[in-house]
């Protein structure tokens, strides 16, 4: 009787068990975005996917849930997110959007310019870069004032397909100058290409603005769901410093 007793209490608590299991793993769940090769911050060759990508999955993982990350060129990524393919994008800036519900911030990076040791950029203000041709990836934001520039043609530019691009053209001085994040570059400095001509150009010490990265949902039902869940993984530990602490790890000095 006691043997049947407890053989019956060991189904019923191993019962309970499948059952807590089963109800947990319906919980979690996959937040799906699309990125691109912009390392360090996000890359299909980096650990888990570039320190970006592992600020959301932190974020995520605070929330019981789950990340899986599509490398993609960059107007491809935001794309699928218009044709809802894919729930969100990331890392993007801040702006007006109808199409896009953003994130609290992913942490802050400053943007600057390259530019030609043998031929320094002037400036005060942005509308002084009119002078220059400006080298500029295609698909990415800015600053305000000089996508405003670039869209009324006050500004002359050239665009590239990546950072990489850029900073090659910049040195064999096709271009004057290139918007380009401080930390992007520190971290292409060990590229092969880009260690051949590191000592012909130099990041322009005014800083042209401090920019924060977000993930850009779609405006509908399924991004407000996740925008909710990954605000609040967010606001459980303090992003910038764990961004700080993996920049710190990431670029060689």
């Amino acid at each position: 009787m006691i043997s049947a007793l407890s053989a019956r209490f060991n189904i019923l608590c191993l019962s309970a068990l499948l059952t807590l299991i089963i109800s947990c793993n319906a919980m979690t769940e996959t937040l799906e975005l699309s990125t691109l090769e912009w390392p360090p911050f996000t890359g299909s060759q980096l650990i888990d996917a570039g320190i970006t990508s592992q600020i959301v999955e932190q974020a995520l993982s605070y929330e019981g849930h789950k990340l899986n990350v599509t490398v993609l060129p960059w107007n491809r990524a935001i794309r699928m997110v218009k044709i809802g393919k894919i729930v969100g994008y990331f890392p993007e800036y801040m702006m007006t959007s109808n199409d896009f519900l953003f994130s609290n911030s992913l942490g802050m990076s400053p943007i600057g310019l390259l530019e030609r040791k043998a031929k320094p950029i002037i400036w005060s203000k942005e509308s002084d870069l009119n002078q220059y041709v400006l080298g500029v990836v295609n698909g990415f934001v800015n600053t305000v004032k000089i996508d405003k520039m670039i869209l009324d043609g006050s500004q002359k530019y050239e665009t590239a397909n990546n950072e990489r691009q850029n900073i090659l053209k910049l040195a064999a001085g096709r271009i004057d100058t290139i918007v380009i994040d401080v930390n992007v570059y520190q971290y292409l400095k060990s590229d092969p290409q880009v260690a051949k001509i590191t000592s012909l150009v130099q990041m322009n010490k005014k800083v042209l603005k401090q920019k924060s990265l977000h993930i850009a949902f779609g405006n509908n039902p399924q991004g407000e769901k996740w925008l909710a869940i990954i605000n609040r993984g967010l606001s459980k530990f303090d992003v910038q410093a764990t961004l700080d602490a993996s920049i710190q790890k990431t670029i060689q000095p």
